[in-house]
């Protein structure tokens, strides 16, 4: 049987002013259905580099990722991170990060009529009133008091 995830051979350098970082050297490993993994080691040992790599958010130097039989070497929907940290562009509204990330999904393949009706049910979902004046203008660190006082 084939696994569901496999990674082969899988390695990561990243360029510094002094020379190439290794992050990852060789990393192999194959996840079957059903399978429970966890990543475990010290800060910097290159976990969030490995689960990057899966997610297709980052191209590996050397190897590959193969997902259920294809190759992994873009973002797709069917796999998702959830970041430590914030992962929003604070430059970007909230309703236009939602929108960016729409868009990358569905690569132009619906309408803009779709993406826009996806992001705000989207806002109705979190619970935000589907306006102009509540949603858009906000940038994602207002986001919270956005969320305690606009609540239906």
């Amino acid at each position: 049987m084939n696994p569901l995830l496999e990674i082969s051979h899988v390695s990561m350098e990243f360029p510094t002013p002094d020379g190439a970082f290794v992050a990852l050297d060789g990393v192999n490993l194959q996840i079957s259905e059903g399978d429970v993994v966890s990543l475990i080691g010290h800060s910097g040992c290159g976990k969030s580099t490995v689960l990057g790599i899966v997610a297709g958010l980052l191209q590996a130097t050397r190897g590959g990722v193969i997902l259920e039989g294809r190759e992994v070497n873009s973002p797709g929907p069917e796999r998702a991170v959830v970041f430590q940290n914030h992962a929003l562009l604070p430059w970007l509204t909230a309703y236009q990060n939602v929108e960016l990330a729409v868009r990358q999904v569905f690569r132009g393949s619906k309408t803009k009529y779709c993406d826009i009706w996806f992001c705000k049910q989207w806002a109705v979902t979190e619970g935000f009133k589907p306006t102009n004046e509540v949603l858009y203008p906000f940038q994602p660190g207002q986001l919270l008091g956005v969320a305690r006082f606009n609540r239906k």
